[in-house]
């Protein structure tokens, strides 16, 4: 079974960007099951829908779970995983004896999620930087912080080694993937096109240089 796992971040990049119309065509050309875990679904339904803000987004997003698009899964061993990652994020980087948040429970799950489906063709969509960069480029992140908080930060790089298992991808690749199969429709150049996609993402929340923006439109 393929499998993707979308973060609270992906979905509202593309909610905001009004993109969620690609995901159906994209699920059946991927011809695998979309998830989210419970929190997920907490942090971008539930929670929006006492609000009067983002409530429109949150019965958007609600569509496509109604319509088995997107499946809610959890279970006891994916809750208690969950608190194990959020455990070990939370720890891989310290001021002093204090371990630095990094992740928060919408992010773990979906972690817990990925590690208890048993298929080697899945990936977590995830818009946010930080996970992102535990995942892939960790020493990357301890630099950044370390910018960021002007002080010295202590890595514990036993634990970089646990996170490189997940594999990540950004709502940008949904998103250029769905244009190269016709399911975003522009009257522009496919670099105008391709252009314009990512830039509102980025602007919306997905994390995305410019540089990345500059070489996919040359793909």
């Amino acid at each position: 079974m393929k499998a993707l796992i979308f973060d609270s971040s992906s979905i509202i990049s593309l909610t905001l960007n009004n993109l969620l119309f690609i995901l159906e065509p994209l699920k059946k050309i991927f011809h695998g099951e979309f998830f989210i875990p419970e929190k997920v679904k907490y942090e971008i339904i539930d929670r929006p829908l006492r609000t009067k803000r983002f409530k429109l987004e949150a019965y958007m997003i609600q569509k496509l779970i109604n319509r088995g698009i997107i499946k809610v899964k959890t279970n006891s061993k994916i809750k208690e995983e969950t608190g194990k990652l959020l455990n070990i994020a939370n720890n891989t980087f310290k001021v002093g004896y204090e371990g630095m948040r990094l992740i928060h429970g919408g992010e773990a799950e979906c972690l817990a999620l990925y590690n208890s489906l048993h298929t080697f063709d899945k990936a977590i969509v995830v818009d946010e930087r930080t996970t992102r960069m535990l995942c892939e480029k960790p020493q990357n992140l301890h630099r950044l912080l370390e910018k960021k908080h002007h002080t010295k930060i202590r890595a514990n790089e036993i634990n970089y080694e646990f996170f490189k298992k997940f594999n990540i991808i950004r709502s940008t690749e949904l998103a250029y993937l769905a244009y190269k199969k016709g399911i975003i429709k522009l009257p522009s150049t496919p670099k105008e096109a391709i252009n314009a996609i990512f830039y509102a993402l980025k602007f919306k929340g997905c994390s995305i240089s410019h540089g990345e923006i500059s070489m996919a439109k040359n793909l």
